[in-house]
């Protein structure tokens, strides 16, 4: 049984550099620990360039901003604005997860995992927001922070097959 973690709040930015720089002052007050650690990562997906930073939270769900030259992003950005983008739960093993997950009948945007170009251990699928209510939901692999760049958690069970 794969071990499930509700892990991070993703918002879709449109200046990286400017939300991490707020969202430091925000959090020097609100949460002074959760403003000291920023994971910074880019990467591509599908083509298209994205770069994230994640405020990691030592004792609960963190904080994730991304920009994303992907089309669909932007035109989310032109129609709504800045927001939150998605909710993510991270697995020990998503390809069990994934088939968990078919096996309730809860539809996925792809059943085929994608992730960044240089990071090829991190995989991901969403939950549509048509089943949970406006909301997109990601799933996942589990990762950890050691310094300032993720890590494969240690204790994730193997995914190859």
């Amino acid at each position: 049984m794969p071990e499930l973690k509700f892990d991070h709040v993703a918002f879709l930015v449109r200046d990286l550099d400017r939300a991490v720089k707020d969202y430091q002052e925000i959090l020097q007050v609100l949460d002074p620990e959760q403003a000291q650690n920023i994971v910074w990562a880019e990467g591509e997906e599908g083509g298209y360039k994205l770069r994230w930073a994640t405020f990691v939270n030592p004792h609960g769900t963190s904080l994730q901003f991304f920009e994303s030259e992907n089309p669909a992003d932007q035109k989310l950005l032109d129609k709504y604005g800045e927001r939150v983008h998605h909710l993510a739960f991270t697995s020990s093993n998503i390809k069990q997860t994934v088939r968990d997950l078919e096996k309730a009948g809860i539809p996925l945007t792809s059943t085929e995992l994608t992730n960044p170009s240089n990071i090829p251990w991190l995989k991901w699928t969403f939950i549509p927001p048509k089943k949970a209510h406006g909301v997109l939901i990601e799933v996942a692999t589990r990762y950890k922070v050691e310094g300032d760049h993720w890590i494969p958690h240690p204790e994730n069970e193997s995914c190859e097959e």
